[in-house]
């Protein structure tokens, strides 16, 4: 876990272990978070206009805050995925820096490419989406245990407080995180950053009660005994 040639957060590399578990394929869509708002179990996204639009339905849902995403988790008797599990799921066996291997493709993910209005736009390619694409639209880009969008897309809310230099000291089986923190972890990169901001080791932290159109989220599930 974690990489030598990024961040200094990213540091040191590490090797840890994991029990098994499952995580979701796909981001959740805004057709399965209504679902449990229909339910009145969750709370709507906020603002509220991309998750009402009906051609948006299959696309991951934004404006969700981090407790928001715990309550959906939950709701489907799941929960976010701990980070050192978001990226064994991006990176798999190896220390790749992106979900299909070291060498980076702009026509494998949705990030901020030609169609990006920013001036940090990489206009050397085009993935056809100005912001989020449906989820699941980049077959060739899946990680190596075959999930969709763990590069770009939106990035996603993981369990874990944010602590800069965790990685020195923490556990080698089943890392939880710090005990407490200000920042949310958020992983994977979105259609709104960079080629550096998407790869599988890069950790972003964020006050967990923001909500952004750029993120999202997945659920995971410990494994059956």
């Amino acid at each position: 876990m974690g990489s030598e040639a990024g961040e200094a957060d990213e540091r040191p590399i590490h090797v840890i272990g994991m029990d098994d578990f499952y995580m979701d394929k796909y981001e959740v869509t805004n057709a399965q978070y209504r679902e449990c708002v229909d339910e009145l179990v969750c709370d709507l996204p906020n603002p509220t206009r991309l998750y009402t639009d009906r051609r948006l339905s299959d696309h991951p849902v934004v404006f969700v805050s981090w407790n928001k995403a715990v309550t959906f988790c939950e709701w489907r008797g799941a929960r976010l995925p701990t980070e050192a599990e978001w990226e064994k799921a991006a990176r798999g066996r190896e220390l790749w820096s992106y979900p299909w291997g070291n060498d980076f493709d702009g026509k494998l993910l949705n990030y901020c490419d030609l169609n990006c209005t920013y001036n940090w736009a990489d206009r050397r390619f085009n993935d056809k989406h100005d912001t989020t694409a449906p989820v699941g639209s980049y077959e060739a880009g899946v990680s190596p245990y075959g999930l969709f969008d763990m590069a770009g897309n939106v990035m996603e809310w993981v369990a874990d407080w944010y602590g800069k230099n965790y990685y020195e000291n923490s556990p080698n089986m089943n890392p939880p995180g710090p005990e407490s923190g200000t920042y949310r972890v958020l992983r994977g990169g979105s259609w709104f950053d960079t080629l550096e901001n998407i790869r599988t080791f890069k950790r972003t932290d964020l006050d967990p009660n923001t909500a952004y159109n750029y993120i999202g989220f997945r659920c995971a599930r410990d494994a059956a005994p």
